[in-house]
């Protein structure tokens, strides 16, 4: 017993270290410092695993303790509550053994809350809703680039347009901010969860895989919600009831994305199941990535086989 708490203690302290290092990395490296950031909670990830929640916890609050000290209280801060959950929840998932999408959900569910909490403790911090300085700066960089073009002598009339198209986007971008925020949750989730479950492969843990990619589908009521979102953006918009609308909006970009995975996976299968050569996959998936119109496409034939079941990949329900 006493021999398990000293390993404990030493691996505790030597990935708090490792951590730490990291952070330091992240503040003092410009290239590299914000993919080093992301990459904060696995350290934690594997200590949680290997010996418990308490030790992932215990080792996340001594690192931004000396976090603090070597560099600054709000460095530490933003490390932490950015990233220190998701390690501790992700760590616990791989502990208890959940299943890969169990284990993204909860680790996707953190990285919202940390996110949520860093937002709300810079907005009090500095008086300044962040929301309202990210449209503040991507607007000055519509700005900026319009002059560079204008610098470049481009027509004042043809800069107009230009400048109205990218209001547009703007506007959109401005609207589909949370849909935003819950996706980059995902990606920062799924690569914590694939780099420490490499780690944790090479450490002799037994760990769960996903299901080949071409295997992957989900639920049919995703495809509702899709057709709801595409309602609530028809009468937002048109009885001018602006909340609507953006709840519609982004309820439509996610679940338009997860219908393009389907629609991927389902491509992956089919390229699979008649042996198409890799030239032919590679054009094909070069078609789809670049060109809206195929990604639409695809957006339909993942709803499409989300509803029928095309590839049998769901138990038969039962009847009665």
């Amino acid at each position: 017993m006493r021999q398990t708490k000293v390993r404990s203690m030493v691996e505790g302290g030597l990935l708090a270290g490792i951590a730490i290092i990291f952070a330091i990395i992240s503040a003092y490296l410009p290239v590299v410092g914000p993919f080093v950031n992301l990459l904060w909670p696995v350290p934690i990830i594997l200590l949680g695993v290997r010996h418990g929640y308490k030790w992932s916890i215990m080792a996340t609050v001594v690192a931004g303790v000396i976090i603090a000290m070597l560099l600054h209280p709000l460095q530490a801060v933003s490390v932490v509550v950015g990233f220190g959950l998701i390690g501790i929840v992700l760590g616990y998932a791989f502990r208890m053994e959940f299943s890969p999408g169990k284990t993204m959900l909860w680790g996707t569910l953190a990285s919202l809350i940390s996110k949520a909490a860093l937002l709300g403790i810079g907005a009090a911090m500095t008086g300044i809703n962040p929301f309202a300085m990210q449209s503040d700066v991507m607007a000055q960089a519509m700005e900026q680039g319009v002059e560079v073009y204008r610098n470049f002598g481009i027509a004042e009339q043809e800069l107009a347009k230009m400048k109205e198209s990218m209001e547009t986007m703007l506007d959109l971008v401005k609207v589909i901010l949370p849909a935003g925020f819950i996706m980059a949750s995902v990606v920062d989730t799924f690569l914590n969860y694939a780099i420490a479950k490499t780690v944790l492969k090479k450490l002799g843990h037994t760990m769960p895989d996903f299901p080949p990619f071409k295997n992957w589908t989900l639920p049919d009521y995703i495809v509702y919600f899709f057709a709801l979102a595409l309602v609530m953006i028809y009468w937002g918009k048109s009885r001018e009831i602006d909340l609507l609308y953006t709840i519609g909006m982004n309820i439509q970009v996610l679940t338009s994305t997860l219908l393009l995975v389907q629609g991927l996976s389902l491509f992956y299968y089919v390229v699979d199941k008649y042996n198409l050569s890799r030239m032919v996959r590679g054009i094909i998936l070069f078609l789809i990535l670049t060109n809206g119109l195929f990604s639409q496409i695809l957006i339909f034939a993942g709803a499409i086989d989300s509803i029928i079941d095309y590839r049998h990949l769901r138990s038969p329900r039962k009847s009665g």
